[in-house]
């Protein structure tokens, strides 16, 4: 957390776009409070954190898309079997929105339906435009955390990494659960 509010004091914008790729929250949350610092620009921070979470939600979805071999072949060590893509298929099919906006919220898990999007050939204009409008919102959001709570950017981030835990906590119970539960229905 200090490594990257350090490069963002040192190389500001620079530095933002990459870090939003990779870890975009915190990035907004950290931006947000150089902001309130006057380090950085708001219009700037948001329009680079749009860019930098379109760039991420993109490069995974490309992962998906031409990497479906790979995933396909080796998917089933991962419970990611034929049977269970064809299902998220139809999921995604029936319910794309609903899919990729969870996708996105779950911070745990989310990436892995960013790439399922795109394993599962996912038209890429409808999946970036379903991405874009929760990014718009999601991003506004941490912006103004960072805003108004930046100060205590390490406690954020602790509460962030704790979301991120439970939810890929449920998501492995989940899964463990209905591995069981077809263990025991045989």
């Amino acid at each position: 957390m200090e490594q990257a509010l350090h490069l963002l004091l040192a190389y500001r914008y620079f530095i933002f776009v990459p870090l939003t790729i990779i870890e975009g929250p915190i990035a907004t949350v950290l931006a947000g409070f150089l902001v309130t610092l006057g380090y950085m620009d708001i219009f700037l921070v948001y329009t680079l954190a749009l860019l930098g979470d379109f760039i991420g939600d993109s490069l995974l979805y490309g992962f998906g898309r031409w990497g479906k071999n790979f995933i396909r072949k080796y998917g089933h060590y991962i419970g990611a079997g034929k049977e269970k893509l064809d299902k998220a298929k139809t999921f995604f099919a029936q319910k794309h929105t609903r899919a990729v906006v969870m996708s996105k919220l779950f911070h745990g898990v989310g990436s892995t339906g960013l790439v399922a999007a795109g394993v599962l050939a996912i038209p890429y204009r409808r999946f970036i435009r379903t991405c874009f409008m929760v990014t718009v919102a999601q991003s506004a959001v941490f912006l103004f955390v960072g805003i108004v709570f930046g100060h205590a950017y390490e406690s954020i981030s602790h509460y962030l990494d704790l979301y991120a835990s439970t939810i890929g906590i449920i998501v492995v119970l989940l899964i463990v659960s209905a591995v069981l539960y077809k263990m025991f229905k045989r």
